[in-house]
């Protein structure tokens, strides 16, 4: 296994949402299916419309599943950070993936072969069982990406992009904490379902407001009461990891 020990690939696995409440003899007949291989920035984990012959597990890095437009537009519809499962529904569904997957963060994958995933679905129910909780996972981000996308403003949403970083650096939410952002801009603006330029303009609104100000990569909490209020406004799947 290229880049990580067995012990290392056994850990990251359990943190895994769709494997780590599996009982130890199942878990363990899954791990010695995996393969690892490390992956580059800008490469295709997959296209839309290829075969879903395996499915993909993010141990190191971060992965955007996007779609694109006639126009050449994207439209991300989730950033998947390290570990985590995706593709879930293509692989066990239709065994067609229905969008793009580049890799964004260089890091590691694992995979594991699709024929034996469905002939441990059909011998173990404790597999469809996870399986189900996890595809319930995916739906909710869907729906919630829908409603982001359709009932909130541009502002609110990259206010919850926002709100949703500083929540996850671990510190204080306190007014003058600052944060480094963790995606670069051009994919922040396609994860809050807008175009860079503006992008730009909503983080001085933001500013101008007493939010949040943002300099560069880093984002420094003005106001926590008011940017809290409107990433309230504008949660959705796509923002909150």
């Amino acid at each position: 296994m290229v880049g990580v020990t067995h012990d290392e690939l056994t850990k990251a696995l359990r943190r895994v949402p769709l494997l780590g409440a599996l009982p130890p003899p199942l878990f363990d007949e899954i791990a010695s299916l995996v393969g690892v291989r490390p992956t580059a920035k800008g490469e295709f984990v997959f296209s839309e419309g290829d075969a879903a012959s395996f499915l993909p597990i993010v141990l190191q890095g971060q992965v955007k599943l996007f779609k694109t437009g006639p126009d050449g537009r994207e439209q991300v519809l989730h950033l998947v950070r390290a570990p985590a499962s995706f593709a879930e529904a293509a692989v066990f569904g239709p065994g067609i993936f229905p969008a793009d997957a580049q890799v964004v963060e260089a890091g590691l994958l694992a995979t594991i072969p699709r024929p034996a995933l469905l002939d441990l679905l059909r011998r173990r129910p404790e597999v469809a069982l996870a399986l189900l909780a996890s595809m319930s996972f995916w739906l909710r981000r869907l729906v919630d990406l829908v409603e982001g996308l359709s009932l909130h403003t541009v502002e609110e949403r990259v206010a919850a992009y926002l709100w949703s970083t500083f929540a996850r650096s671990g510190r204080p939410l306190l007014a003058g904490e600052r944060v480094r952002l963790e995606d670069p801009k051009h994919l922040i603006a396609a994860l809050c379902g807008t175009a860079p330029e503006v992008l730009s303009r909503t983080f001085r609104k933001l500013e101008a407001e007493g939010a949040v100000r943002v300099d560069g990569p880093v984002a420094e909490l003005l106001d926590p009461v008011r940017l809290q209020a409107l990433s309230h406004a504008g949660e959705s799947g796509l923002l909150g990891r």
